[in-house]
């Protein structure tokens, strides 16, 4: 289930030389929203070990306001994998587009730093569909 994790617009500052935004500011965005999506689900801290499927379909340009959807695609011991997607709203219809897309796999670490099981730290609170997915 795709939820929003964050929301934003970009600034002239976000921009590069060709005037438009860094992809890696925008890689930025994503891996935080993904670690929002993280925190939904756990109680404990988690670092991202790897970002796989990264595409980025369109520019994006200053006064865009952009979406940020996750949504968690697998759970292993000591993993999840979360699905993130961007997109930009038109101005003139409103209607959403996707311009990047790619796929986060974070590691649930202990106090030590070491890799922690991940339904150690499971939240009781956490919706069905990813509970179905443990």
């Amino acid at each position: 289930m795709k939820k929003i994790s964050l929301r934003g617009r970009v600034f002239p500052t976000d921009l590069n030389h060709a005037g438009t935004v860094f992809g890696g500011w925008l890689m930025g965005k994503m891996d935080k929203a993904a670690s929002i999506q993280i925190e939904d689900i756990l109680i404990s801290p988690a670092v991202t070990v790897a970002v796989s499927d990264m595409s980025f379909l369109r520019p994006v340009y200053s006064g865009a306001i952009f979406t940020i959807y996750t949504e968690v695609l697998a759970i292993g011991n000591t993993s999840v994998k979360v699905d993130v997607d961007v997109q930009i709203k038109c101005r003139d219809t409103h209607e959403e587009y996707s311009v990047t897309h790619a796929v986060f796999t974070f590691v649930i670490i202990d106090d030590n730093k070491r890799p922690r099981n991940v339904r150690e730290v499971i939240r009781d609170d956490i919706d069905d569909y990813i509970r179905r997915k443990l």
